[in-house]
């Protein structure tokens, strides 16, 4: 593993928590990371839910499941769910895997006005 694993929370307010993960995303880590976003999902008046990965080097087929996981519990709690900031091979993965879209999902708390 190249780099300590790291994640910084940070209330952004209105409800917004910014997960800011540092380091590779591998077997090692990704239940750590899954437990993470799907505890800071299942707090009280979290309504968006983001994490940062701008700082992530590499992640593997186990740090995948660990985003889907989060996103998971994050829908569950009815929280939107972003993934902001992949780079270079972690924009890659996801882009192959087609989880980049998927990864900016938005739960709208009331009908839209006509």
């Amino acid at each position: 593993m190249t780099g300590s694993f790291a994640v910084s929370k940070h209330d952004e307010g209105g409800g917004t928590i910014r997960l800011a993960v540092r380091g590779e995303i591998d077997d090692e880590v990704s239940d750590a990371l899954a437990q993470i976003i799907g505890n800071a999902a299942a707090q009280p008046n979290v309504t968006v839910l983001i994490i940062d990965l701008k700082r992530v080097p590499f992640l593997a087929a186990a740090g995948i499941r660990a985003l889907l996981e989060g996103r998971a519990v994050a829908l569950y709690h009815g929280r939107s769910y972003q993934v902001v900031n992949a780079r270079g091979v972690v924009h890659g993965v996801l882009a192959t895997t087609g989880l980049l879209s998927l990864f900016h999902t938005t739960i709208r708390r009331t009908p839209a006005s006509r």
